[in-house]
C-alpha cells in the first residue's frame, strides 16, 4: 500500500468518520480484554455470582463490537472507497474483532470451571497470561492511535513490543499444558481438557491482536 495515498484517503471527512469508528470498535474489543482480567479474578476467587455479572458485560461488549464492525464494513463498501483501503481497514476490524470472540469464549469456558481446584502452579500461570493479555492490548491501543502521529522508530518499538509480549503468551501458554500434562494433583481429565481450551481460546486472542499490530506495521511503515 502506498502509504501517502492512505494519508490523503484518511484526511477526507469520511474516511476519519470511519477511523473513528474503528477506534470505537478497538474500545469494545479492550473491554472484552482488559474485563476478562477481572473475571480471572473472582474466578480464582470461587464467587460465582460475580464471575457471571462479569461474564455477561463481556458478552455485551462482544456484541457491541460486532454491531460496529458491521457499520465499518458498511460505510467502506458504500460510496467510491479505493479497493486498496476497503480491504485492509476490513481485514483489520476482522481481525480486532476475532480477537474479542476468542477472549470472550475463553472466559466462558473458564466459567464452567469455576467449582473447580487447582493447582496453585496453573493458577499462577492462567493469572500471567490475563496480566500479559491485556498488557499486550492495551500496547497495541497505543499502536492504532499512534500511527500517524509519531516517528517510524517510536511506533516499531511499540509493535515490537506487543510482539514480544505475545511471544511471553505463547511460553507461558507452553509451561501450562506440560502442568495440565503431568499435574498430580487430582484434577478430572474433563475439567483439564476444558481448561486447555479455555486457555488456547486466550492465546488465540493474544496472536489476533499482534496480527493486528503488524497490520499497522505493513499500512504505515512498509
Amino acid at each position: 500500500m502506498n502509504t501517502n495515498e492512505l494519508k490523503q484517503w484518511l484526511s477526507r471527512r469520511r474516511s476519519s468518520r470511519v477511523l473513528d469508528r474503528i477506534r470505537d470498535h478497538l474500545i469494545h474489543v479492550n473491554s472484552c480484554i482488559t474485563k476478562s482480567k477481572d473475571f480471572y479474578v473472582f474466578w480464582k476467587e470461587k464467587d460465582e455470582t460475580a464471575a457471571k455479572n462479569m461474564f455477561e458485560i463481556i458478552y455485551q461488549e462482544e456484541r457491541t463490537a460486532d454491531g460496529v464492525e458491521a457499520e465499518i464494513v458498511s460505510m467502506l463498501t458504500e460510496g467510491e472507497t479505493p479497493d486498496y483501503v476497503r480491504s485492509d481497514l476490513m481485514s483489520f476490524v476482522r481481525t480486532a474483532d476475532k480477537a474479542a470472540g476468542s477472549a470472550k469464549r475463553g472466559v466462558k469456558n473458564l466459567l464452567l470451571l469455576i467449582n473447580r481446584e487447582f493447582p496453585e502452579g496453573i493458577n499462577k500461570l492462567i493469572g500471567s497470561i490475563f496480566d500479559m493479555l491485556v498488557e499486550e492490548m492495551e500496547g497495541f491501543i497505543k499502536v492504532f492511535d499512534s500511527m500517524f502521529k509519531v516517528e517510524h522508530s517510536e511506533l516499531l518499538e511499540i509493535i515490537t513490543k506487543v510482539d514480544k509480549i505475545e511471544s511471553a503468551i505463547d511460553i507461558k501458554y507452553g509451561e501450562l499444558k506440560y502442568e495440565i500434562a503431568f499435574s498430580t494433583e487430582s484434577v478430572p481429565a474433563g475439567s483439564l481438557i476444558i481448561l486447555d481450551h479455555a486457555i488456547k481460546d486466550l492465546e488465540e486472542a493474544s496472536d489476533l491482536i499482534e496480527d493486528c499490530a503488524d497490520m499497522v506495521r505493513s499500512i504505515v511503515l512498509l
